[in-house]
């Protein structure tokens, strides 16, 4: 089970809770930054994409979460996936793993029609 700082953090609810949380402090900027990889994606690189996509339809729901999600930010390289250090293919990742730009480029269009 993963404990409360490297849990999930992207769900409706969530950003829901932190509008909430803002909102009582009475901040005048409230923002947000999403990262759809590591913790929120379990480091399972195609799941952002479904995260990304996830947190885009909340923007229909809550004008809120709308005003105060100011960007997602994804784990992306030239290749899919990752490599270990002494790996020979360029573009791909030696650390986590990665959407490949394909991949990106396409989610990145998506998410503009969405919008």
């Amino acid at each position: 089970m993963l404990d409360a700082i490297s849990a999930a953090n992207y769900h409706y609810e969530n950003l829901e809770s932190l509008f909430k949380n803002y909102s009582e402090r009475n901040l005048k900027n409230m923002s947000v930054i999403i990262d759809v990889n590591h913790s929120n994606s379990r480091k399972r690189p195609l799941e952002q994409i479904r995260i990304c996509k996830e947190v885009v339809e909340f923007f229909k729901y809550s004008y809120e979460i709308k005003s105060m999600v100011k960007g997602i930010m994804l784990e992306s390289y030239l290749e899919d996936g990752n490599q270990p250090l002494i790996g020979s293919v360029y573009g791909k990742s030696l650390t986590d793993p990665c959407l490949g730009w394909d991949k990106t480029e396409k989610l990145i269009y998506e998410i503009a029609e969405r919008l």
